[in-house]
């Protein structure tokens, strides 16, 4: 019975803590293919999504054959040739097998499928692995050789691996479908390494670090401001002979609107999230009048709010953009305030705190 060696099951366990890593269905094919064979050698690796039904292919392949780019059209055209394809549909028995399992050298020669596709590869040996997924789709991934074909030693190695292949496209699979729940909430949030760097963020959440904070040094770096606010975070937690005061969120004003970023501490230092949420706190005739503004001074503050120009609130309220003005230069001396954007942010504050 083949046994694999000490040195093997190192680089399997090694191996297994790579492809465990979070990763979304986007990201999945091309970290199997460029990471497999630091572990099982293979000149060629892909990861194969098949519809026999329709004769379709979706690939990831390393290394990409440049010089063969119409290679996928052409596979598609042979796929009911594929002895392993065929052989799974039948059986759905997704363990490791090699071509040479069912086609001798000779035979496989005269397979269109290998002279129209593989002989342009150089691929004269291959092993492969399917994945379960619903009929007729086939998840297959593929190592590929020019000479030496597979070992018995590859075959168990690869069926040891599998489980954790289909463990890790299945963890894939839920890291999609949260990610895409987040992005169609109302929240924003990110996902950080344990060097505190972006590992993943919404749009939301992107869109909103562009808003409220300074541009950061890279794609991947946080606004040096946000930084700082993390690391004192942090620093509240750490043992100085107190208690700590509680974690408060970091709250900016932009425009009358206001983010709230709330620190997510995961188990491990540094894995944490970011939580953001922009809020717009609602405005009213019965939320503004208690604060020493008349009932069309109150008219006139909503429409702002709306973005409207001074002419465009005179029309609404059949006045002139004289008297607008006149009415708005009062509502900035009652608030403290000297502008537009200042009122609107003084009254948002105003009126949270009053709905809290």
């Amino acid at each position: 019975m083949e046994r694999l060696r000490q040195k093997d099951l190192v680089a399997l366990l090694s191996y297994l803590r790579e492809i465990y890593a979070h990763r979304d269905l986007e990201s999945f094919p091309t970290t199997i293919v460029s990471t497999l064979p630091k572990i099982l050698s293979s000149e060629w690796t892909s990861y194969n999504e098949v519809d026999p039904r329709r004769q379709t292919l979706t690939w990831a392949i390393e290394p990409y054959p440049s010089e063969f780019l119409e290679g996928a059209q052409v596979f598609e055209h042979h796929i009911p040739e594929h002895p392993l394809i065929t052989h799974y549909q039948q059986s759905r028995d997704g363990q490791a097998l090699k071509i040479s399992d069912f086609l001798t050298r000779s035979q496989y020669h005269r397979l269109g499928l290998y002279n129209e596709f593989y002989r342009r590869l150089e691929v004269e040996h291959q092993i492969a692995v399917t994945l379960p997924a619903p009929a007729p789709l086939v998840i297959e991934i593929a190592l590929n050789r020019s000479s030496g074909d597979f070992s018995e030693r590859d075959r168990l190695l690869l069926n040891l691996l599998r489980p954790h292949l289909v463990q890790a496209y299945q963890n894939a699979e839920a890291v999609t479908r949260l990610r895409q729940a987040v992005e169609d909430s109302d929240l924003g949030v990110v996902f950080l390494t344990e060097k505190h760097r972006i590992h993943w963020c919404t749009e939301h959440a992107r869109g909103w670090l562009s808003k409220y904070f300074e541009l950061s040094r890279s794609a991947d770096s946080l606004p040096e401001s946000l930084q700082r606010w993390i690391e004192h975070q942090r620093s509240l937690l750490s043992y100085n002979g107190a208690a700590p005061p509680p974690r408060e969120p970091l709250i900016l004003e932009r425009a009358g609107k206001r983010l709230v970023v709330r620190l997510m501490a995961g188990r491990r230092d540094g894995q944490d999230l970011l939580l953001l949420e922009e809020r717009t706190p609602s405005l009213s005739v019965d939320s503004l009048e208690p604060f020493g503004l008349t009932r069309r001074e109150v008219e006139i503050l909503l429409r702002v709010a709306q973005g409207k120009t001074n002419a465009e609130v005179a029309t609404d309220l059949y006045v002139s953009p004289l008297t607008v003005k006149k009415h708005l230069e009062h509502i900035y001396q009652k608030l403290g305030v000297e502008s537009r954007t200042e009122a609107l942010a003084r009254v948002l504050e105003l009126v949270e705190v009053t709905q809290r």
